[in-house]
């Protein structure tokens, strides 16, 4: 915190730090005037309590630092810098005497590293006992040392971090002791400094010992099985076991999503995952490792084989179902985004239906991969025969389901664009996928979902429906008034008479400028409705009540011979 922080934030943290602390511990110092009250051993019954001197002792080393930065050559400033290093040595020593007696070997050896920096650091700015300071130094580069052993790759970044900052002290230490400024007396250094300045382990040997036991006496209560399904696959692999019950300790954080937000959650899933990955890779090492040394081996061997890809592939399967669990998570986030109970954040993007199709359309495809990928675990093995189809059962119902829901988003997402019609045919057909999967498992809890689903989806149609009628009347009667302002007659402009161009062809008149009542438009948009003369329709009637005289008498007929007609040409 101090390396990370400026020194003024650091030290305004670390006060506000320690009242909140003081007050959700209910550990106050008197009511109105000040009563000192010292932390006992027995009155720590919070993992809390120990933050109480370690932070005390980093609001006092932080403002001693940044007295260093500005102290300069003033003696006040000065005296005021040891005084608060001799307050932070004291606080870390507390520190110490906690965690030797209510914590664990492991978290005794880091408040001992903690506190001979400390000490270190205090002797050094005092500039006299060059020897005990070199000596607790060197105690905190021993201590980092094992921690870095004993820890993860995360805790070693960290103590190589310390060790690389404890250089330049310990050679500047080393070299005002060589040169005899101040060297200090043996006398008053107790055995673990003098044993540290010794190089001796001492010890500090058995405190390693110490935290190697406690961790594997903490591995060795991590269970050796992995259980799936009612069946116990064989987990041999340390480093895998561990990954697992990590997993598994940060998918005990999960909670409602009314009581965890969603960024939260994911983050918890995220880590869960990452650690599920690292016990695949550490599989996949003993894997590769175990098929060079089987090559020309026995049965043995085989059988070792066999079973650490039976527990990788266990391992791919509960990350399956993990991963279909966070997705679920997101979805009842969305829903009760939707529904309003739960309220969005200032800047929050507000959640759409469309997201709610998203979701199922990724469970449907995650179903799908456990319907392959389930059933391949257990194959084969005694006593899991009806495992394989009971699967794939489970996921065909909840792929059913989840059609269902999908359908019910995708109402919602068609209502929200205003058509009803359309959500309404959505509503009745996602209340059907609910009402044929109520009646596959009746009495489980699938058909309890799928009961919840048929319900909200048929409110939903009838809602869909009311809402179209409305729609839909004031559409008609928007008409309605619409055409009854229709008329051939040019409609009143309040006063306000609007010129057009085509209408004043033989005056001059500007229809660039002009604002208001004086700017004039070329011709009116749309064109004005005016009467025009049509044709009469003529009906020829009296034609067929006219009698008119014969003809045949003023008809001429030639008369010829068909001998003639023959030879005509």
């Amino acid at each position: 915190l101090s390396l990370s922080l400026p020194l003024c934030v650091c030290r305004q943290y670390c006060t506000r730090r320690l009242a909140r602390l003081y007050k959700s511990l209910k550990f106050s110092h008197g009511r109105g005037r000040y009563l000192k009250k010292s932390l006992e051993a027995s009155m720590v019954t919070d993992e809390r309590h120990l933050l109480i001197p370690l932070v005390a002792a980093e609001r006092a080393w932080s403002y001693a630092m940044e007295l260093k930065r500005d102290a300069g050559n003033e003696l006040r400033k000065r005296a005021h810098l040891l005084g608060r290093l001799k307050k932070a040595t004291i606080h870390a020593a507390e520190l110490v005497s906690l965690c030797n007696q209510v914590g664990s070997a492991r978290t005794a050896l880091e408040a001992e590293a903690y506190s001979s920096y400390m000490f270190g650091s205090y002797l050094k700015e005092q500039e006299r006992d060059w020897d005990r300071a070199l000596a607790k130094f060197m105690r905190a580069r021993k201590a980092f040392e094992q921690l870095a052993r004993v820890g993860g790759p995360d805790q070693a970044e960290v103590c190589r971090e310390r060790l690389e900052e404890l250089e330049p002290n310990l050679r500047y230490c080393t070299y005002k002791r060589g040169s005899g400024a101040g060297g200090g007396s043996a006398g008053a250094m107790d055995e673990e400094d003098l044993a540290a300045l010794k190089n001796d382990g001492g010890v500090d040997d058995d405190r390693l010992k110490a935290v190697l036991a406690e961790e594997s006496g903490r591995a060795s209560d991590t269970p050796v099985a992995l259980s799936w399904r009612g069946h116990e696959i064989p987990m041999r692999n340390r480093e895998a076991r561990a990954c697992i019950a990590n997993a598994e300790s940060q998918l005990a954080k999960i909670e409602s999503t009314s009581a965890m937000t969603v960024e939260r959650g994911l983050a918890v899933y995220d880590k869960a995952f990452i650690a599920y990955n690292d016990a695949r890779q550490h599989l996949r090492d003993e894997l590769a490792a175990a098929g060079g040394s089987a090559q020309g081996g026995g049965s043995d061997s085989a059988a070792r084989l066999a079973e650490i890809k039976m527990a990788d592939r266990t391992l791919a399967v509960l990350l399956s179902e993990k991963t279909i669990e966070r997705n679920k998570f997101l979805v009842d986030s969305a829903n009760a985004k939707l529904s309003g109970e739960i309220k969005l954040e200032k800047g929050e993007k507000a959640t759409r239906p469309e997201d709610l199709v998203h979701l199922f359309n990724t469970l449907l495809r995650n179903y799908e991969e456990l319907a392959e990928s389930g059933p391949e675990v257990l194959r084969g093995v005694k006593g899991a025969e009806g495992l394989e189809e009971k699967i794939r059962m489970d996921c065909m119902m909840e792929q059913a389901l989840l059609q269902a829901q999908r359908v019910a988003a995708l109402g919602k997402v068609h209502l929200n664009a205003g058509s009803h019609v359309e959500a309404a045919v959505l509503f009745a057909r996602a209340a059907e996928h609910a009402s044929r999967v109520h009646d596959r498992a009746p009495g489980s809890k699938v058909a309890a979902a799928a009961r919840k689903v048929q319900a909200d989806a048929r409110k939903a149609r009838c809602t869909a429906l009311a809402d179209g009628s409305i729609a839909l009347l004031a559409l008609q009667k928007g008409l309605q008034t619409g055409l009854a302002a229709v008329s051939l007659q040019d409609a009143p402009t309040g006063g306000t008479e609007m010129h057009h161009l085509m209408d004043h062809l033989d005056q001059y008149k500007s229809a660039v400028l002009g604002k208001g009542a004086n700017k004039v438009h070329i011709t009116p948009i749309p064109p004005r409705m005016s009467t025009i003369a049509v044709r009469p329709i003529v009906l020829d009637v009296a034609g067929n009540e006219i009698s008119y005289p014969p003809l045949e008498a003023r008809a001429t007929v030639k008369k010829t011979s068909t001998l003639r007609n023959l030879f005509k040409w």
